[in-house]
């Protein structure tokens, strides 16, 4: 419990500015959905112009922008989904590779916690940040429908693109945490986990753009969510959500393993 105590403290500002700023970059998008929705045969005359390659990459072929739910899917919802994940690789990331490069690894390991103990709070405290961030952002996002959006929308489709960023911030986040376990140096590690959000995406966007390229889906947590199959299907692919927790299970059982059994550089 301390060792979490802990985390959670040495997390709690990092998790308000990225919070906060998520929410405001919201607000910001919301307030421009009543403009496009009034322009909505302007915008899909201009949607016409560009390739279909790029318009199929970013899901305006199937989520139309003067729909609510079209709206947030396209604008709102990738912003959660990319800057989200980065919050989430350099929040789990931290929790281990900080404490070899602040020294303080040799004092912790000195008091009543075995590795095993250590690892689950600190797993823990960055699921529970994880929970706050999605869970502030989720109600932020209702509470801006309700106000910028007259008459209906669809609830389900919102909360299901609310769940769906959650879902893979975890799965990056245990896979930070793997990472860490190898890379023991704050320096190195967070510009490998900033790294791998942005392959992760842009692998998301080349597998729509040829048919040759489809295979790549499979390597993109982006993907696994994608906003239109979310919308379309009204819930997540069988297949996605099994490699979802697949891969969770792979890269915190792979994390403890060699934790247990690795030399600390104190």
């Amino acid at each position: 419990m301390a060792v979490f105590l802990r985390e959670l403290s040495r997390n709690s500002k990092a998790l308000v500015i990225w919070t906060v700023v998520m929410v405001l970059i919201c607000v910001f998008l919301m307030t421009f959905f009543p403009t496009v929705s009034e322009q909505a045969d302007e915008l899909d005359q201009l949607m016409q112009q560009y390739p279909e390659e790029l318009v199929s990459a970013f899901n305006m072929d199937r989520l139309k922008m003067s729909d609510p739910i079209g709206f947030f899917g396209t604008e709102a919802y990738l912003f959660m989904t990319l800057f989200g994940s980065v919050y989430a690789m350099i929040l789990f990331s931290g929790f281990l590779a900080r404490e070899e490069s602040e020294k303080t690894v040799e004092f912790l390991l000195s008091k009543p916690h075995n590795r095993a103990g250590i690892l689950t709070s600190k797993l823990l405290a960055g699921v529970f940040c994880i929970t706050i961030f999605n869970a502030v952002y989720g109600a932020a996002n209702f509470i801006l429908m309700e106000s910028y959006v007259p008459g209906e929308y669809g609830q389900k489709e919102l909360l299901l693109l609310i769940i769906a960023p959650y879902i893979m911030h975890l799965a990056f986040g245990f896979l930070a945490a793997m990472i860490s376990v190898f890379i023991p140096r704050t320096r190195s590690v967070y510009p490998i986990s900033i790294g791998i959000v942005l392959g992760s995406y842009f692998l998301s966007i080349a597998s729509t753009l040829t048919e040759n390229g489809e295979f790549l889906k499979y390597f993109s947590f982006f993907k696994y969510i994608d906003a239109a199959d979310i919308v379309e299907n009204l819930g997540f692919s069988t297949i996605y959500s099994i490699l979802f927790a697949a891969c969770s299970v792979v890269f915190i059982g792979i994390a403890y393993f060699f934790y247990i059994r690795k030399d600390i550089h104190a």
